[in-house]
């Protein structure tokens, strides 16, 4: 799986100005300005698209002036789904640092062997694969070993969100070793006997594996037409049950809950193809007397950063942020214990700001708990402006949100930012020029809490796809803010 990243140009420069100072002198312009409600216009489109107006906010702001331009609800915390990324992407920069890189460790004691995981978001088998070639011009032959996985950095999760859907990609675990963003693809065919074949692959640039541990038996009774797949494993190796009545043959991509030992077993595979044959894998600290023996580092957080923008991961936010939180605190955190520590740390960096009703409740922003008003997030837009780096990371949308094309017409207006979108919650932010070329931010949110509550209350999590109304609604929303964006665009 590719390293890519998406970048654009900065809008706007700090100047002399630090990038801290910037932003608030950006806020208290902003506090200062006055302007009127939501036009006439947003609400027609509001109306016509059948949303309440109390289930809208936004926020349009001249960053150099701080005049606001258009607002609706600027201060109603509202759910911000993958934007909260952008929160996430400014602490990890401020943190770290962008040039901050993680390591996977291969090491030897005697005949015996540790991989050591360091919480690479991005970890592929590619790397694995370097990794097995070190192992190999260490001469190390398997003979008399063991192999040991050592993921102690912090305590693997098997999932992003336990109030999330199961069998989703979106929803895989985490933890110090992570390979092809913990996700893997599974093929099924019938045989002319009725038996159901399956095949399990992890997926790299030009490297594919098979995970024949990963294993599939039907399941004791029928399932629900829209769950097909039900985990049955236990965090470390993962085992599913399938619906009975499944197409004859398909595809289908599932997130890999064990990461540790799954991640081990890949290395192990990889080990065997450069000529070491090493024996199951075993969780085990390094000792203090083994030797390094290889290592593979991620690329700079600044590409992780570009990328987790653009592909919109949910594990890597959350390693991410977990190591920031780390580097902020000298503590390994819980998931909740990190997202406090940062959203502190957020809320100190503008002090200005009322941040009443906001919340983080994890660095992905895949959680129904998390609240942001579009003032907050057009403060945090204030300070990623005044980082021309950070800036460079945020991916190029089309005036319709979606994610630009590598070529843009001659002229054309760049518009960088990040949406997020969950069962009855969407939300978009970011950046665009104005015709004069003025730098201008812009948050919208989309929430009907009430639905929210009630599928939250209801959820049944072995169903993966979202309902026909959810999608409904998602259309709807997504027509609204690309309008909203249009409009603007329009008049500024």
């Amino acid at each position: 799986m590719k390293r890519q990243i998406a970048s654009a140009g900065p809008l706007l420069r700090a100047g002399a100005c630090g990038p801290l100072a910037l932003a608030i002198v950006i806020w208290l312009a902003l506090l200062s300005s006055t302007a009127s409600a939501g036009s006439g216009s947003a609400a027609k489109l509001i109306a016509d698209l059948g949303f309440p107006e109390s289930d809208v906010g936004f926020l349009l702001v001249d960053l150099g002036s701080g005049a606001i331009l258009a607002e609706q609800a600027p201060d109603q915390p509202f759910m911000p789904a993958s934007v909260a990324k952008l929160a996430t992407a400014y602490a990890v920069a401020q943190n770290l640092g962008l040039d901050y890189r993680f390591t996977t460790t291969l090491w030897r004691r005697g005949a015996d062997v540790y991989l050591q995981g360091g919480g690479d978001p991005v970890l592929t088998a590619n790397d694995l694969q370097a990794l097995a070639q070190q192992l190999r011009a260490a001469k190390a032959d398997g003979t008399g070993a063991k192999f040991y996985y050592d993921d102690r950095l912090m305590t693997a999760r098997s999932e992003v969100s336990a109030s999330q859907p199961v069998p989703t990609p979106y929803n895989a675990g985490f933890g110090p070793l992570n390979v092809d963003f913990n996700r893997v693809e599974v093929t099924w065919s019938r045989t002319k006997a009725g038996k159901l074949i399956f095949q399990v692959h992890t997926i790299a640039d030009g490297l594919i594996l098979p995970c024949d541990w990963i294993t599939f038996a039907p399941a004791p009774g029928d399932l629900l037409r829209g769950a097909p797949f039900v985990y049955a494993g236990d965090g470390t190796v993962d085992r599913w049950q399938y619906f009975r009545l499944l197409p004859p043959h398909g595809d289908t991509f599932l997130p890999v809950r064990g990461t540790s030992l799954h991640t081990a077993l890949v290395f192990r595979q990889l080990a065997l193809a450069a000529g070491v044959a090493l024996p199951a894998p075993e969780p085990g600290h390094v000792p203090v007397s083994a030797i390094e023996i290889g290592h593979v580092d991620s690329p700079p957080l600044s590409e992780i950063v570009g990328g987790l923008l653009r592909y919109s991961n949910n594990g890597e936010a959350e390693l991410i942020g977990l190591a920031a939180s780390h580097r902020l605190t000298g503590r390994t955190l819980s998931l909740a214990e990190s997202s406090q520590a940062l959203s502190l740390w957020l809320e100190a960096r503008l002090p200005a700001i009322d941040w009443q009703g906001f919340q983080l409740e994890n660095h992905s922003g895949l959680s129904s708990k998390s609240r942001i008003s579009p003032r907050q997030m057009i403060g945090l837009l204030a300070l990623i402006a005044g980082e021309p780096t950070l800036m460079a990371t945020l991916p190029p949308r089309e005036e319709d949100g979606a994610i630009a094309d590598a070529v843009r017409a001659s002229g054309a207006r760049p518009i960088i930012g990040k949406s997020g979108t969950m069962d009855f919650a969407r939300a978009l932010a970011g950046f665009f020029p104005a015709r004069d070329g003025r730098p201008l931010a812009f948050a919208i949110f989309i929430f009907d809490a009430g639905r929210r509550a009630q599928l939250d209350a209801t959820l049944d999590r072995r169903i993966p796809d979202p309902s026909p109304a959810a999608q409904l609604w998602a259309g709807r929303a997504r027509t609204l803010d690309n309008a909203l964006l249009r409009s603007w665009m329009a008049k500024f």
